[in-house]
């Protein structure tokens, strides 16, 4: 119990933010292959029978879905008056800034780069910016050797992103590349600024109210970004979606959107911020394991090297927080 509490502000936390994190992988490792196809075509068939929906569609419907287990302890919150107008207002730009601007982000990058730069961009920089958010916040100091170890977990997604080598990276020097890797920059500080913002509203906002007030604004947020281009968000398709992908939807909306962000934000009413950031390192590392699991791929040495690197990284950083406060 003692080695867990210096890992965490408790095991509890811990856990919670574990289950939250492997569940977001989850959802980036299902979202590609089964609903959807490469943007160049996105209404034929990814296999007989099967329609395919864009990358916004994909996420508003799931969101949607999953802000439906929200609506009730939203609303007896709302009508017991345990929130308040400005409440209210916060939720709403909090859903549109994580969800409706976050993923369009996320999907704009990664269409115009790779998964493995979209890997380094985004979950590379999730911790460091949310390290600097806290420092320039007031909230947390940083250190030299905090930074240096931000940077040796940095070094550890860039190792495990380069399982295929620096051609597997797809880096090109053209306009759309560029764009790409600012939006997925962007993705990034976006992440550190939910997180900041959600641990310090939910003060006087339960995690439940605030998850699903946010998710319930991100996923209307979602709808109207779908009908800005409706020849390429044909909200019909979704009728015609086969058992597996219904299946699929589920298991976005119900696990890696209701317990994942659920999971998420309760850990940040116990956890720094910036700490629980730092655990977004592991994201490719699960995504790894993963992949070699379930899908029978091999397991490389810069997988290995960059596991490795984080997991210092990690206990660099706990250790040094934990010295800073028995000080």
């Amino acid at each position: 119990m003692a080695a867990l509490d210096r890992i965490s502000c408790s095991p509890i936390a811990l856990l919670e933010f574990v289950v939250g994190q492997v569940m977001l992988e989850v959802d980036a490792s299902w979202h590609a292959p089964v609903l959807q196809l490469p943007p160049a075509t996105p209404h034929h068939s990814s296999s007989a029978g099967e329609v395919a929906l864009s990358p916004i569609q994909l996420a508003a419907a799931r969101f949607s879905i999953a802000s439906i287990f929200f609506l009730i302890p939203l609303g007896r919150a709302v009508v017991q008056r345990r929130v308040s107008g400005g409440d209210l207002l916060r939720l709403v730009v909090l859903g549109l800034f994580a969800y409706t601007i976050y993923f369009w982000l996320q999907y704009t990058g990664v269409q115009q780069t790779s998964a493995g730069v979209a890997s380094i961009l985004v979950v590379g920089l999730i911790p460091l910016a949310t390290a600097l958010l806290s420092r320039l916040t007031g909230t947390a100091k940083l250190t030299r050797l905090q930074v240096a170890a931000l940077l040796l977990g940095l070094a550890g997604v860039f190792s495990v992103a380069l399982q295929q080598g620096l051609e597997g990276l797809g880096v090109r020097r053209d306009a759309n590349f560029a764009l790409g890797a600012l939006c997925l920059v962007g993705n990034a500080v976006v992440f550190a600024f939910y997180s900041m913002l959600s641990k310090r509203w939910m003060r006087t906002v339960s995690p439940v109210v605030l998850t699903g007030g946010a998710m319930l604004s991100g996923a209307l947020g979602l709808i109207l970004l779908t009908l800005t281009d409706p020849s390429a968000n044909r909200w019909s398709d979704l009728g015609r979606l086969s058992e597996i992908q219904i299946v699929a939807l589920l298991f976005l909306a119900l696990i890696c959107s209701v317990a994942a962000y659920f999971a998420y934000n309760l850990a940040l009413t116990r956890t720094p911020a910036d700490r629980a950031a730092m655990f977004v390192y592991f994201e490719p590392v699960v995504a790894v394991t993963l992949g070699t699991l379930l899908l029978g791929e091999r397991l490389s040495w810069q997988s290995i090297l960059g596991t490795l690197l984080i997991a210092v990284s990690v206990l660099i950083v706990q250790r040094a927080k934990d010295q800073g406060r028995g000080a």
